[in-house]
C-alpha cells in the first residue's frame, strides 16, 4: 500500500498501521491535559486510510475547539442533538461514500478508536427516540431567549433568583433532570411546601408567602415558556394557580408598593441634602427634582444632560454602560431649580469624562451608590419604608397634590402608559408635557 501525498501529522508505523500526531495549541493544553494529541490508525488500503484519516483529523479539530471554548455539561437532549450534528459532519467527511454506507464506515471507525459513543449511536440510528426534554432544557431556553444568555448586568438579579429557585426545587425532590412531561401537581406542592418551610436569613421567622409566590411564579414562567419554545404545546403546567397558604387579600399578602416605600418626610430629605457631599450630594438633588430611578441618574453620560435650549433636561437612554428597566423608561425629564443647578455642577465636575458620575457609571455602580446613600439615610430615619427610592415616590405624591394628571405623571416617571395612543408623538411634545407637570409642582410648593 502506498500513499501518494503527504498527510499532515501522519507517519507510517508498518504493517498497515499509521500514527496521527499533532501538537496541541497552547490555548487548549490545559483543558486537554497534554501537549500532543495522538491516534493509531489501521487501514487496509489507501482509500481506507484516507477515510480514517479524515475522521481522526476532524476529531482532533473538534476536541481542540471545545477545549478553547469550554462549556458546561449539556443536558441529555442537547447532547443528543449535538451528536446528531457531529454525526452528519463526520459522515460527510467520508471520501467516496455517501448515505448509509458513509455513516456505517464512520461509525465503525469511531467505535474502533473507542471515541464518541454517542456520535456512534447517532451515526447508526439517527431516527431513534431522543432523550426527554427536562426542566433544565426549559431553564436554558428561558435564559437564552428571555435573559439574553444571562450575560448582561440587567439580568444578574434574575439569574441569581433563578439559580436559587432551581436549587430549592431540587431540594424538594424536583431536580433539573426531571422530564417536563413527567411534571405533576404533587411536584408543585412539594416545592411550594419546602419553600414555605424555610427560615428567613438570621432566623427571624418563616419566609413570607408573598416571597414564595414570586419564586414559584418564576418557576411557573420557566416551565411555560420553555415547554412552548421546545414544542411541548400540550403540556399542562402544574404550577398554574397553585394555592399558597397565608396568601390572600385578607392577610394583606399582596402589598401595594406604597406600603413598602414611603415618601421621605421633608425634614429627613433636607437633612440628607445638608449631610451629603460630592457626587452623592449632586445625585440626591437630581433624584429629588426629577423622580428618576437611581440607576437612571448614575448611568447618565455628559452628552445626556442638555443645558442649552429653552428646556434644560436629562435624556434617559439605553447604552452599553446602563440598561433600562422598560421601553417606557426611555424619556426626557426637565431640569428645574435645584435639580438644574446640581446637573450644571455635575457637568462641570465631570469635565474630561464621558459619564456624569464616573465613579458609579459601572456594573453594580447603582448598588454602590444606593449603599452609600442608605448608610447616611439610616442616620436620620430607621423606618424601613424610607429608602432612596422614596424620592421617586415623593415626586409621585407631589404631582398628585399639584393636580397633575396621570398621563403626565407617567411621562415624567417613565411608567408604562395604559393606552397605546399615549405612546404616540415626538420627544419635543413629551418634554413639554413633562415640563408643565414639574412646573405645576414648583408652583404648588411655593
Amino acid at each position: 500500500m502506498g500513499v501518494v501525498m503527504k498527510l499532515r501529522g501522519l507517519s507510517e508505523l508498518g504493517q498497515g498501521r499509521w500514527e496521527y500526531r499533532r501538537r496541541v495549541p497552547e490555548a487548549a493544553k490545559a483543558a486537554l491535559g497534554k501537549g500532543e494529541w495522538k491516534r493509531v490508525i489501521k487501514a487496509r488500503s489507501d482509500a481506507d486510510l484516507m477515510r480514517r484519516y479524515a475522521l481522526v483529523e476532524a476529531e482532533f479539530e473538534r476536541e481542540v475547539a471545545a477545549a478553547k471554548a469550554p462549556r458546561k455539561k449539556l443536558t441529555p437532549r442537547a447532547a443528543w442533538e449535538e451528536a446528531l450534528r457531529e454525526a452528519d459532519e463526520v459522515a460527510s467527511g467520508v471520501v467516496g461514500l455517501d448515505g448509509d454506507d458513509a455513516r456505517e464506515v464512520a461509525a465503525e471507525s469511531l467505535a474502533s478508536l473507542g471515541r464518541s459513543p454517542l456520535v456512534v449511536q447517532a451515526l447508526m440510528d439517527p431516527q431513534r427516540s431522543p432523550p426527554a426534554l427536562t426542566l433544565e432544557d426549559a431553564r436554558e431556553v428561558y435564559v437564552k431567549e428571555k435573559l439574553g444568555g444571562g450575560v448582561g448586568p440587567e439580568h444578574r438579579s434574575t439569574i441569581v433568583r433563578l439559580e436559587r429557585v432551581m436549587r430549592l426545587a431540587a431540594e424538594a425532590g424536583l431536580p433539573a433532570s426531571t422530564a417536563l412531561s413527567d411534571l405533576t401537581r404533587e411536584h408543585a406542592r412539594k416545592v411550594r411546601d419546602h419553600m414555605l418551610s424555610r427560615e428567613k436569613l438570621g432566623g427571624q421567622g418563616r419566609v413570607a408567602p408573598a416571597s414564595v409566590k414570586r419564586e414559584l411564579g418564576l418557576l411557573r414562567t420557566v416551565v411555560s415558556y420553555g415547554s412552548r419554545e421546545l414544542g411541548l404545546l400540550d403540556l399542562v403546567n402544574p404550577f398554574d394557580r397553585l394555592p399558597i397558604e397565608g396568601l390572600s387579600a385578607a392577610t394583606g399578602a399582596r402589598v401595594a408598593a406604597r406600603e413598602k416605600v414611603d415618601p421621605l418626610p421633608a425634614k429627613v430629605a433636607s437633612a440628607m441634602r445638608s449631610k451629603l457631599t460630592g457626587d452623592l450630594h449632586l445625585i440626591w438633588r437630581i433624584l429629588a427634582g426629577t423622580g428618576c430611578r437611581l440607576g437612571e441618574v448614575t448611568g447618565l453620560r455628559v452628552e445626556d444632560v442638555v443645558l442649552d435650549g429653552p428646556t434644560p433636561h436629562v435624556r434617559i437612554r439605553w447604552h452599553e454602560g446602563r440598561r433600562l428597566k422598560t421601553l417606557s423608561s426611555i424619556r426626557s425629564v426637565p431640569l428645574l431649580g435645584d435639580a438644574l443647578e446640581a446637573a450644571q455642577a455635575a457637568v462641570k465636575a465631570a469635565e474630561g469624562s464621558a459619564y456624569l458620575f464616573p465613579r458609579y457609571a459601572r456594573e453594580r455602580g447603582p448598588d454602590a451608590a444606593s449603599a452609600a446613600l442608605m448608610k447616611h439615610l439610616r442616620g436620620f430615619t430607621t423606618d424601613k419604608r424610607h429608602k432612596v427610592h422614596s424620592l421617586r415616590h415623593g415626586m409621585k405624591d407631589r404631582m398628585r397634590k399639584a393636580g397633575v394628571d396621570k398621563v403626565s405623571q407617567d411621562i415624567v416617571l417613565g411608567h408604562a402608559p395604559t393606552n397605546i395612543g399615549e405612546t404616540y408623538g415626538g420627544e419635543e411634545g413629551l418634554l413639554a408635557v413633562a415640563l408643565r407637570a414639574l412646573q405645576a409642582v414648583a408652583v404648588y410648593e411655593e
